[in-house]
């Protein structure tokens, strides 16, 4: 159990006990007695008493890890025992740890967020924006100015709208070197949000596809507009009706947002994006005749993920979704000679027979994979389905190896052994 402070010789110690136990105090009162004027100012001190409250609590965690204390539990470090003993999450402990150490650096600031001037969000701002100046410059005033100019912003300002000022605090404090410095430093930000760019797509089994993003600036605000466009009430009442869109109104924005999210992916021209393994990215939808004419029914995704039927009508006739509907014969699927390459339609065909690469034991999807002549073409191979199969690009460059045997087994998968 942690020592009662209260009783400690240090003014710090007893300050925070005794502040705790106001605040608890306080917290048990009866707010209904306060008047609107009381609720209101004491809002606002309490927000600043936050600040003050944070700017303590980093200044003792760069102190504690002056000191090492984590050393004498076995710690990794201060920030993980911080962590531990407080139960953060230990990439917060390390973002806060890491604060606490500019803070200390930057006597101005962490003085002004113990004012409770500022919020923690502003002086993180400063901090980084300070920290990332150049470590030579011309002026050796130039790192005080900024930090400077930065907190006089910071008191009219959000943290978002001091974090856009701070890219361009060189060029106000330093005109004469600023403006370039400061385009060029954009320009690399710019290169490298794009260059570390990144997404993540996983099913949750229970019909839904779950992601995270990282994208630039730019290309964030291109979809957030692109978003807003679909998700907005004039768009929605000419697609749903004025009663529908009004009910879609109700609901919260992140909702309506991915709801806009879905209808832009299905309104994207297929036959405008870039050839994936022979074919436009669309995704080919198998379903049988009599599920396609019924009211119930089921259809599979080209990867196999069932979808229902109804799903499928409803989106058989919008760009990116092919319905290959079994039994018909739509497109011409055997080329004989006429052709060194196999269609589209012979692509969309295999994929939908085979689905993965046909070496057994290679999961790769359809749409990854080559579309690969069983018979050579050179030989005197035909262009048909019939002559065709799919393979992984590392397949497809075994099968074609002279050193090794291929076996086509009855179930047309293809096993390899090396020749002896």
């Amino acid at each position: 159990m942690a020592k009662d402070s209260r009783h400690s010789a240090h003014p710090v110690c007893r300050a925070v006990a005794k502040s705790r136990k106001k605040a608890r105090s306080a917290c048990s009162s009866q707010l209904w007695q306060m008047s609107d004027d009381e609720v209101s100012t004491a809002l606002l001190e309490a927000t600043r008493l936050r600040a003050q409250v944070e700017a303590l609590e980093l200044k003792l965690a760069a102190e504690a890890d002056r000191r090492a204390v984590g050393d004498k539990v076995g710690a990794t470090d201060t920030a993980s025992w911080w962590g531990h003993e407080t139960h953060q999450d230990r990439p917060t402990a390390k973002r806060r740890m890491r604060l606490a150490e500019s803070l200390d650096r930057h006597t101005p600031t962490s003085a002004a967020l113990a004012e409770g001037a500022i919020s923690v969000d502003h002086a993180k701002v400063i901090a980084d924006c300070v920290d990332r100046l150049p470590d030579d410059p011309p002026d050796a005033t130039i790192p005080e100015r900024a930090e400077k100019h930065l907190l006089n912003e910071a008191l009219d300002v959000t943290p978002k709208t001091l974090a856009i000022l701070a890219k361009h605090v060189l060029t106000v404090v330093a005109p004469g070197i600023g403006e370039e410095r400061d385009a060029r430093a954009l320009e690399r930000e710019e290169r490298e949000a794009r260059a570390n760019a990144w997404l993540t797509m996983c099913p949750d089994g229970k019909g839904s596809v779950r992601g995270k993003f990282s994208i630039p600036t730019l290309h964030g605000e291109m979809l957030r507009k692109m978003l807003l466009a679909f998700a907005a009430p004039k768009h929605q009442a000419a697609v749903k009706g004025e009663e529908a869109a009004e009910a879609g109104d109700r609901r919260p924005s992140p909702e309506r947002m991915g709801d806009a999210f879905c209808e832009l992916l299905e309104r994207l021209p297929a036959d405008r994006l870039p050839n994936l393994g022979g074919l436009n990215a669309s995704v080919v939808v198998t379903i049988d005749y009599s599920s396609l004419t019924s009211d119930a029914g089921r259809a599979a995704l080209d990867d196999g993920q069932p979808i229902s039927a109804s799903m499928a009508r409803r989106m058989a006739c919008e760009a990116g979704l092919l319905p290959a509907v079994l039994g018909t014969r739509s497109e011409v699927l055997d080329l004989g000679r006429t052709a060194r390459l196999f269609s589209a339609g012979q692509r969309r065909a295999l994929a939908v027979g085979q689905r993965t690469c046909t070496a057994t034991g290679c999961d790769w999807s359809a749409h990854l994979c080559h579309a690969h002549h069983d018979e050579s073409w050179l030989r005197g191979g035909h262009t048909d389905i019939g002559n065709a199969r799919l393979l992984c690009p590392r397949h497809h460059a075994r099968i074609h190896d002279p050193r090794f045997e291929t076996t086509i087994h009855p179930d047309n998968q293809v096993t390899f052994h090396m020749r002896t």
